[in-house]
């Protein structure tokens, strides 16, 4: 498996096409038993639309240039219990940054970007109940 290295990913917020976004850390595929070929998270042009339609287009502008450092370095990461076959990475740059990553048949792709309101709480309630772990938990 080849492995990019994740400065070389450039998020274009105007892609018409689906491109590469990031790399999740292997431990962090391992631990939740995704079956996928590669760690590439990739964004079809339709989540953009999603992200539009969804009111996160702000959060993803502030930050799509963050998003191969948040997908390969999360401060946490979890899977939410309604969706076995994701994980949910967070991030903290200022404010407490949710990145969704699905698989499908394709292979693993961003589902959703947003900000948490509240972040701060949320980020500490799902810690206590285990549903999400610091990075070095994985390691």
């Amino acid at each position: 498996m080849t492995m990019t290295n994740t400065n070389n990913i450039q998020v274009n917020p105007d892609s018409t096409v689906t491109q590469l976004v990031g790399i999740v850390p292997e431990c962090i595929v391992k631990h939740y038993g995704l079956q996928c070929s590669n760690y590439e998270v990739h964004m079809p042009p339709g989540v953009l639309k999603h992200l539009k339609n969804r009111g996160h287009w702000d959060d993803f502008m502030a930050y799509h240039q963050d998003l191969p450092d948040m997908i390969a370095n999360p401060d946490y990461a979890g899977q939410n219990p309604k969706e076995p076959n994701s994980v949910e990475l967070y991030k903290v740059l200022g404010e407490h940054i949710l990145v969704a990553i699905k698989l499908n048949s394709s292979g693993l792709f961003l589902g959703s970007f947003y900000t948490l309101n509240n972040g701060e709480n949320k980020i500490q309630g799902r810690l206590r109940t285990g549903r999400i772990h610091p990075f070095s938990f994985f390691k």
